[in-house]
């Protein structure tokens, strides 16, 4: 039986020598003026055992980035009660994603300059930091405030992998590595309510913050091994970092987010404070655009989104996550609520999703090594995805074996375009901006996901309301508190308009696949119809 690593070999002597043909292209474009030093796999030659190394690593820091996006969702109820914090309870998670999500750009940009491996080790350390001390946390203020702390270390785990790879791997070759990694990602998202369920009900919730820790550790000892060969950036001389850009991005950010997360829990959008949030984002985006178009190191480089690729591919990831986080929220409220499911029944129930999503991220992977082109891909995988929601929502949810079938076919949709659009998105740029590139596609998806969830629970929030038993009153911030309070067929539409809600996402991450230009690479770099010119 083939080991692990014997599946990421080629799958034929023309894959072989398409990365040949790639290698030296790229190769010769890192002479170019220009073409930015300190992207590593254009300096040295990597063994097929350091990259396998590296590569265990970075793996390492995907799980942990992605599991304790959610590893806290089923301890939150038992935290409250312990540290008696209800009303911080919600911030715990939300905290930690408006962190993670403005910290990212800036380990992007900075990875840039000064590379990858010091940027990464100094993420894990402040990721692990902040662990131990939630882990011996006494109060819930201290606990929002040190995951709080966490979030910014983790918004360099996802970027800099990312960024990484495309350091040590040529071309296409990406894809293999790339769709490991989605993979890993898409499953540990998936499976950390699972993971922190049991961690809560059989030890407590601190042995969750130890678990992570422990995981941070060996990714610690991991990289700081694996990297050691990667060089070291210099910065540019005479081109100071953009801080006050990197203000402006993190203000802008940072208070959209908490206008999400408040929309996502039910303040409404209509209210002044959200209002408020959202008017002071728009405001610092636009001066944090007029000030990227005058720095001479801007930290977020206004000609990226002037490359048709990398915006679309942007928003594709950006919608395609908008499905996964959403669907990953709904579809175990309506298995508890409307099929009547436990809660260990729900995690068998979701398994054809967490398994499949993995799986398909890892054959986009393997079919980008062999004929199939990114775009390809991401226009399947967009398309089976519409498909797959739009056979959800007709679907009752008392035939298990159609929905679990579903299920596996949305897991597969939403898998393939992940790795797809990160290869074309890091072959569409130059390569001294894979790193900010890579932390924007990062950005945009966890903005997707945010939004997913802000307006896909607004959406069953309004439908449960509309179609709630006269004389009830649905309360928002108890979602099923207002399933109860609604009638069947009420609830069967509230969901089946959700649903409905995230296939229109899918059907604009089509579009973006299909508005993608065929060809791919940086200038002087094109790929058509998967040969590499």
């Amino acid at each position: 039986m083939p080991s692990f690593w014997d599946a990421l070999r080629p799958v034929s002597r023309r894959s072989a020598e398409r990365r040949r043909s790639w290698a030296l292209t790229v190769t010769s474009q890192a002479g170019a003026p220009g073409s930015g030093a300190g992207q590593s796999h254009l300096a040295v030659a990597l063994s097929l055992a350091e990259r396998r190394r590296i590569v265990f690593g970075l793996l390492l820091a995907i799980f942990l980035a992605a599991m304790d996006q959610t590893i806290l969702a089923i301890s939150l109820v038992t935290i409250a009660r312990e540290l008696h914090g209800l009303d911080l309870m919600p911030w715990l998670v939300s905290g930690y994603l408006v962190a993670a999500t403005v910290s990212t750009p800036i380990y992007g940009k900075l990875s840039d300059l000064y590379g990858r491996r010091p940027l990464l080790l100094a993420a894990i350390s402040i990721y692990m930091l902040a662990g131990i001390l939630a882990m011996l946390a006494q109060s819930a203020p201290q606990l929002l405030v040190l995951r709080i702390l966490q979030g910014l270390g983790a918004g360099g785990l996802l970027s800099l992998a990312h960024a990484t790879i495309a350091d040590i791997a040529p071309g296409v070759e990406r894809g293999r590595y790339q769709g490991m990694i989605s993979g890993v990602f898409a499953f540990a998202a998936v499976a950390g309510p699972v993971f922190g369920g049991y961690l809560t009900h059989y030890i407590s919730w601190r042995a969750v913050f130890a678990f992570t820790v422990l995981i941070a550790a060996a990714a610690l000892l991991s990289v700081r091994r694996a990297l050691r060969r990667l060089p070291v950036g210099r910065g540019r001389a005479g081109r100071p970092i953009d801080y006050a850009g990197a203000l402006l991005l993190g203000g802008g950010l940072a208070t959209l987010m908490i206008a999400l997360t408040r929309f996502g829990q039910g303040r409404g959008g209509d209210s002044a404070s959200t209002l408020g949030l959202l008017a002071a984002s728009a405001v610092l985006f636009v001066a944090c655009a007029w000030r990227e178009r005058r720095a001479p190191e801007p930290i977020m480089p206004p000609e990226l989104f002037r490359n048709r690729t990398m915006v679309m591919c942007c928003a594709l990831l950006a919608l395609m996550f908008f499905v996964l986080v959403g669907m990953t929220v709904l579809l175990p409220i309506a298995m508890q609520t409307v099929g009547g499911a436990d809660t260990d029944q729900v995690a068998l129930r979701m398994l054809p999703l967490t398994l499949s999503i993995p799986f398909g991220a890892f054959l986009a992977g393997r079919l980008m090594l062999s004929a199939a082109t990114p775009r390809t891909l991401m226009i399947g995988g967009a398309a089976l995805t519409l498909i797959t929601l739009i056979a959800i929502a007709l679907t009752g949810y008392d035939s298990r074996l159609a929905m679990g079938a579903w299920m596996l076919l949305l897991g597969v949709g939403i898998g393939v375009p992940l790795p797809a659009a990160l290869v074309a998105l890091q072959m569409a740029v130059a390569a001294r901006q894979i790193g900010i590139a890579t932390a924007t596609s990062a950005l945009f998806r966890t903005l997707g996901g945010a939004i997913g969830i802000a307006i896909l629970t607004s959406v069953l929030f309004e439908q449960l309301r509309a179609g709630a038993i006269p004389g009830s009153s649905p309360a928002a911030s108890a979602l099923l508190g207002s399933v109860a309070q609604a009638g069947a067929e009420a609830t069967y539409a509230a969901f089946r308009a959700a649903y409905g809600v995230a296939a229109l996402a899918a059907l604009a991450a089509l579009g973006c696949a299909l508005a993608m230009p065929s060809a791919v690479g940086p200038p002087g770099i094109r790929r058509r119809s998967g040969t590499p010119t």
